[in-house]
């Protein structure tokens, strides 16, 4: 059984999409422990909150391993979907300065098959955070969204990330979507983008592009995946299908160094975590039998 290790902040949120209006626990953790729990792997969360929403933890996993770490605020975010392109989200959020530092982390990183690093805004997890793991010499999944936010009047708006190169030089994944990729490197063709991001560091680079698949850049053997989207049954809740990839991504890589395989895998859970409300909350057994229907 593989076993991770999540770092980022929980969050309250708020998610409006078809004249409806949804309050849920949210959060890259959130969504991608339950996921990992989902697919048979160890997980250990390091979550920032506050006391006062402490009750939020009751919604993880019985078998996820929380450490928490207290500040005066949690996180808010407001998520909303203003039509049936999942694609397009409008987003609003509060923003307290909760940076999860070193003496955060547990001691026994190097017990761990790898960490994932699940940041909403730059303040969240520090490059000296980032620079104590890398220590232990076990290979780091990064998603890049919170790098590239900022706030204007609480509207959550993307920005060219500073000095990227000093985090990517420690990641072994990144992680970043199609929209995100382009603000962050002025460039629009993601071959190149994915490449370009590669030189800097990562062994892979995975730019996720909403219902057009992904793709996925190897700077080990210098080749290009075009990985697949899957047709959902139906489209319920598209929040945290990013994250559900990269955790998805992340179980199947331990297994493989086949990146399509990885892919595909992550492509597939996205699919049934989009199909209803929530994070994914299916298994190994119902993932392989729709990958068998569709793959035949």
């Amino acid at each position: 059984m593989p076993i991770f290790m999540l770092i980022g902040p929980l969050t309250r949120d708020i998610i409006t999409r078809d004249n409806l209006v949804y309050h849920s626990t949210g959060g890259a953790v959130y969504y991608q422990a339950t996921a990992l729990s989902n697919l048979d792997v160890n997980v250990t969360a390091v979550i920032t909150l506050s006391h006062e929403d402490e009750e939020l933890l009751n919604v993880f996993p019985q078998d996820v391993d929380i450490i928490p770490i207290f500040f005066n605020k949690t996180m808010k975010f407001e998520n909303i979907y203003p039509d049936n392109n999942t694609n397009n989200r409008i987003q609003k959020a509060t923003i307290p300065q909760n940076p999860i530092k070193p003496e955060n982390l547990p001691e026994n990183i190097g017990s761990y098959d790898a960490v994932l690093l699940c940041p909403l805004y730059p303040s969240d997890i520090p490059i000296e955070t980032i620079e104590h793991i890398s220590n232990y010499n076990i290979p780091i999944y990064m998603g890049a969204q919170g790098y590239l936010r900022e706030l204007n009047d609480n509207h959550v708006i993307l920005k060219p990330w500073d000095n990227f190169e000093k985090f990517l030089r420690l990641i072994q994944m990144f992680f970043i979507d199609e929209t995100e990729a382009k603000v962050m490197t002025g460039k629009h063709k993601l071959s190149q983008i994915g490449k370009e991001l590669s030189n800097f560091g990562p062994q892979e680079v995975i730019i996720t592009c909403g219902d057009r698949g992904a793709i996925i850049y190897s700077s080990l053997n210098k080749c290009i995946y075009k990985i697949p989207a899957f047709t959902p049954l139906q489209t319920v809740d598209p929040t945290g299908l990013g994250d559900t990839y990269m955790a998805a991504y992340a179980t199947k890589r331990i297994e493989t160094s086949n990146l399509e395989t990885c892919g595909i895998f992550a492509a597939m859970v996205s699919t049934m975590k989009l199909e209803k409300a929530g994070p994914f909350q299916g298994n190994i057994t119902t993932i392989n039998k729709r990958l068998q229907k569709v793959l035949k």
